[in-house]
């Protein structure tokens, strides 16, 4: 029996390397090989133009879709296509963004009518099954295995769903029998799972759905094997991905990153391992952050800090004395640390959220995502109660860079993009202050995270100020005149005016209202063409190239306004910080100190800043910096925000467009 296996991704803008191994059907089709033997023939896809070319020739007795948040539209136009094409294939999805109600997954399944049958939960026995029973059984439904849901008119009928195993002892390795081989050689990044599942009910997140909130380990051994063979074949692939929702959990996690360290120590690579810490971090994260270093960036996670708000959402964060203590231990080691909040969550306000951002600077976490809350199908926050108790109000934009244009053997050529659905306004929180939150995130991400302003952020807070008060501040000029901001007090508002403007212009009311929209074709040209680039990456670029030196004297200006900072000090530290990451157009900058008094508090800002004992530094633009302004300046037809978001760490990112200082 033929039988394909597809994890669809947009291809058309972005390499194999940038592309994550399909671990998810590698694991079914490890599982089906190993009871079936030689009787099945499966293949495995990731690209649509791989799948339609070897379809239309070959056509399969099943087609398998693994459906994400990120490829539901790819599965709907490429599934629409087989459907017409071949109506003699059986045609299954499965995947963890299925809601739980029946009226919901009633809908879902109209919407992709060209399903058979859809796969809930665990996917590996269950396909399995299924292979048996359209062999011998084909119709009939009353023998069809576990956990399979089809639809009869207007009503879902469903079978009995197996129960959760505490030790996954049945499933083989994908990677020890080969069947992910093709994958390694072409460069894709390795994904390694060692358990299933998460025992945290957070209702913004379908991680433990499937499992039930409940944990299953793979053998230690097997994962000890995998580490070691990806080492050997993965040569010279940069990042790897450990699945894991709460690694750093169980006591065995120490074992699992020394493997891992063992591999980097033989071979060099990968130069970075991403992974979700536990999040109830123990000194066991200390310990895995310890051995596996530079390899990793610590995130401890808590996406509100508001008591009132973590009830909403079933969220236990740690305490926020803990929280300091284990974030210094981090930076003790030489790690970098990450958080992520989400807005609005039910019941969180403009007041709390800045709050959190205020409170997670003061104790200087070094990178701080902010998420607007996306309503996942198989959450709880997306289920009617939820939305009907917080008065949720949502509405949709594109995925930044999944979209593409694929063609199938016969001429037809298959256009298609991704969306999501967010929460505009809550009871709590408006869309209004959403838009403004917009603004201070865009300098957020800039100014903290990219660290374009950094430097002045940290002395901000070494005389007491808070950075989002220096942030308030630049939004504040837009609006209200400033003579001591001159010539460029025009740049700052039409800068700001435009940003919200496109902030304005990225949300749609419904799917039709944005489907309808990127559907004409000079808009999906435009689309295809990365004119609705990602807007804190298009943003970024705009103001590093046109608007620098007006949002350079804003920073300034802002922190001057205090009255707090002594004048020569600010001046100095600006001109550092303007030298080091200038214009894109600067390819070279000199700094000198002016500090030579050496009062007791010039001594102080000295001991925090120690670059600035320094009489002049000398800045020049390296190869890493002209090869991410080569991007910049030439991204028609390349997908710069999906790149960034696949290579960013350990590769390619917006902060290597700062100058660099020899030894």
């Amino acid at each position: 029996m033929k039988i394909y296996l597809a994890d669809l991704v947009h291809t058309y803008s972005v390499q194999d390397k940038s592309l994550l191994i399909p671990l998810n059907i590698g694991y079914i089709k490890a599982f089906a090989v190993a009871k079936y033997g030689s009787t099945v023939d499966i293949h495995l896809f990731k690209h649509p133009e791989n799948l339609l070319a070897k379809i239309y020739k070959d056509p399969p007795s099943i087609l398998g879709l693994a459906n994400y948040g990120w490829n539901e539209q790819l599965n709907h136009k490429v599934g629409k296509n087989i459907r017409q094409k071949f109506p003699e294939t059986l045609i299954v999805m499965g995947g963890p963004n299925i809601d739980f109600t029946p009226n919901r997954r009633l809908d879902f399944l109209k919407k992709h009518d060209y399903l058979d049958l859809l796969i809930v939960d665990g996917g590996e026995q269950p396909f399995s099954d299924l292979i048996h029973w359209w062999q011998h059984f084909p119709g009939e439904y009353n023998k069809l295995p576990n956990n399979i849901l089809w639809r009869e008119g207007n009503q879902i009928r469903s079978t009995d769903l197996l129960p959760i195993k505490k030790m996954i002892e049945d499933i083989p390795s994908p990677y020890l029998t080969g069947c992910l081989d093709e994958f390694l050689e072409l460069g894709f990044i390795p994904l390694i799972e060692t358990n299933r599942g998460c025992p945290f009910l957070c209702s913004f997140c379908a991680w433990g759905a499937a499992s039930k909130n409940k944990v299953a380990q793979f053998d230690l051994e097997m994962v000890r094997q995998e580490i070691n063979y990806i080492g050997k074949r993965a040569k010279r692939v940069k990042n790897w991905i450990i699945c894991d929702a709460n690694f750093g959990m169980l006591k065995r996690d120490i074992e699992i990153a020394q493997a891992i360290r063992k591999v980097k120590d033989q071979t060099g690579f990968p130069h970075k391992c991403h992974l979700w810490l536990a999040k109830n971090v123990t000194e066991r994260n200390v310990q895995i952050a310890d051995i596996l270093r530079e390899m990793i960036v610590p995130v401890m996670a808590v996406q509100s800090m508001d008591e009132q708000v973590l009830k909403k959402i079933k969220r236990g964060n740690i305490s926020l004395e803990t929280y300091i203590e284990y974030n210094n231990k981090f930076k003790k080691l030489g790690s970098k640390t990450f958080s992520d909040l989400i807005v609005p969550l039910p019941g969180e306000t403009l007041i709390t959220h800045k709050e959190a951002l205020r409170k997670l600077c003061e104790h200087n976490v070094d990178v701080i995502f902010n998420h607007n809350i996306r309503l996942l199908s198989g959450t709880e926050v997306n289920t009617e109660e939820t939305i009907k108790t917080y008065q949720f109000r949502s509405r949709y934009r594109l995925i930044h860079g999944d979209a593409g244009i694929y063609q199938c053997p016969d001429g037809t050529k298959i256009r298609a993009f991704e969306y999501e659905k967010s929460v505009r306004e809550t009871s709590t929180f408006s869309e209004d202050e959403l838009f403004y939150l917009r603004k201070l995130h865009f300098l957020f991400e800039i100014s903290w995270n990219l660290k374009v302003y950094k430097p002045l952020l940290d002395l901000a807070r070494f005389y007491g100020i808070n950075p989002i008060d220096i942030l308030d501040k630049i939004i504040l000029f837009a609006d209200t005149a400033s003579h001591e901001l001159g010539e460029h007090q025009e740049q700052i508002t039409k800068f700001f005016q435009d940003l919200d403007e496109f902030s304005h212009a990225e949300w749609f009311d419904s799917e039709e209202e944005i489907e309808s929209y990127f559907t004409k074709p000079e808009n999906f040209e435009h689309l295809i063409h990365q004119e609705f680039d990602k807007l804190n990456v298009l943003y970024t670029v705009i103001l590093l190239k046109d608007y620098k030196q007006a949002f350079d004297r804003a920073f300034q200006l802002a922190l001057s306004s205090f009255g707090i900072i002594p004048e020569l000090i600010l001046n100095s530290l600006s001109n550092y910080t303007f030298a080091y990451f200038p214009s894109l157009e600067t390819k070279s900058s000199k700094w000198n100190s002016p500090l030579k008094n050496k009062d007791d508090q010039t001594q102080k800002v000295l001991e925090h800043f120690p670059f600035l004992k320094t009489n002049s530094i000398k800045f020049f633009e390296d190869q890493r910096r002209q090869t991410m302004v080569e991007y910049v300046e030439n991204r028609k037809e390349k997908t710069l925000s999906k790149v960034l978001n696949l290579m960013g760490v350990g590769a390619l990112a917006l902060s290597n467009l700062k100058l660099t200082v020899k030894e």
